[in-house]
């Protein structure tokens, strides 16, 4: 889970970035993370983790080397390179996460999960007219998980397995009881939980429906008039603590007040109806604290006594885009998380240029909506895909501004 928060300012943010992820070079304290993660002794399978940490460093830079090459580039070719270089990432996270079985030459000798693990549905993309437009190009675009002997197969199946919740950050003041002064606090929340992957098997995965849960596309897309399937909003967090004395007369910690204030804007009554039923669902303390017709104020108050362990409550599901603006999610049970989508996204959008160059030219030289829509998710996966993975591979937010 990732649980921790990490605020970086940096004149170069994505070069921030790749620098961080590059320490997943260094073998010998990639070994001790892997040994941590599997729980494996020293001692034990030294050859086998040394090979896999080492593994691990080649697949971080050939992707930064496709990443590099993919800004070097426009678009009738930048989809391939950007995806080869998120397929490069994504093995880097499946060999960290997952056993020695896993590993490159493990898969190659075995003959495992050789494929990308998504097959695309031709059908549509062929009757595409560029006059049509940005939307129904996007939604012309289609493919579903590869499946071999009744599992999900190929690197995609190994990718979401590998796969944690995404996480947001929240601020919360901390106040003491009959004090003037509070402290500010940095915490993550889940985004959302990961479908199992046996439910995202039947789905048809559809380019439009992934860009439009991306929280980075939000206002490109209500440019264009294609409604996203998120809201924006905030989180706020206030933490009231009381002290009582004891017999000598020393403040003792009695209790904890909490309370979370939830506001999401410009949601249509059906997709508020939607969410309140949702939310009732997974948490009833989560009360309707005010009704604005498109903007809902959502509270959830708790009390916690010095002795109580504290569960795991759910809370609405937000993500964040690279500012830390906040969205609300309007469909959780039907959520691929923003690492998941930008590989589905890519393999779909390289599998059409490679493949399909007569169609996909004419779209991105017919239709400027198109090509401007294509050329800004191309730019937000460059900028967000390596944070994606970085947070996976760390366990940690990390928000690299200017």
């Amino acid at each position: 889970m990732i649980g921790e928060f990490n605020d970086i300012t940096s004149e170069n943010p994505n070069r921030q970035i790749w620098k961080l992820l590059r320490f997943f070079l260094d073998v010998p304290s990639v070994s001790n993370t892997i040994r941590s993660i599997h729980g494996i002794p020293k001692g034990k399978f030294d050859g086998d983790v040394k090979k896999q940490a080492t593994q691990i460093g080649y697949c971080i830079r050939q992707a930064e080397e496709y990443f590099h090459a993919s800004s070097q580039v426009g678009l009738p070719t930048r989809p391939n390179l950007l995806y080869y270089g998120t397929v490069s990432l994504s093995q880097a996270l499946v060999l960290l996460r997952r056993d020695g079985n896993s590993s490159l030459d493990a898969l190659r000798n075995k003959q495992k999960h050789n494929h990308h693990g998504l097959n695309p549905l031709r059908g549509l993309v062929k009757t595409f007219c560029p006059s049509d437009g940005a939307e129904s190009f996007f939604n012309s675009i289609q493919t579903n998980c590869h499946i071999e002997n009744g599992i999900p197969w190929g690197q995609f199946a190994l990718f979401y397995q590998s796969l944690v919740p995404c996480a947001f950050d929240y601020e919360t003041e901390i106040h003491d009881q009959g004090k003037s002064t509070f402290l500010r606090s940095h915490a993550t929340q889940p985004c959302a939980d990961l479908l199992p992957i046996d439910s995202i098997i039947p789905k048809c995965l559809n380019a439009l429906d992934l860009a439009k849960s991306l929280p980075d596309l939000y206002f490109v897309l209500q440019q264009l008039g294609i409604q996203p399937n998120l809201c924006p909003g905030s989180v706020k967090g206030r933490i009231m603590r009381h002290y009582e004395k004891d017999e000598h007369g020393n403040e003792q910690f009695a209790k904890q007040g909490e309370t979370w204030d939830f506001l999401i804007d410009g949601v249509t009554a059906e997709q508020k109806n939607h969410l309140l039923t949702f939310y009732e669902k997974c948490n009833p303390n989560i009360k309707l604290h005010a009704d604005f017709g498109s903007n809902i104020h959502l509270r959830l108050v708790k009390e916690i006594a010095p002795s109580e362990e504290v569960a795991e409550a759910y809370w609405p599901d937000i993500v964040d885009n690279i500012n830390s603006r906040k969205f609300y999610i309007l469909r959780p049970e039907d959520y691929i998380p923003e690492p998941a989508a930008h590989f589905v996204l890519l393999y779909c959008l390289g599998t059409l240029a490679r493949y399909y160059p007569d169609i996909w030219m004419r779209a991105i030289d017919e239709n400027v909506q198109t090509a401007e829509l294509t050329d800004s998710l191309l730019n937000i996966i460059y900028r967000k895909f390596p944070n994606l993975i970085l947070n996976q591979m760390t366990w940690v937010k990390h928000y690299v501004h200017l």
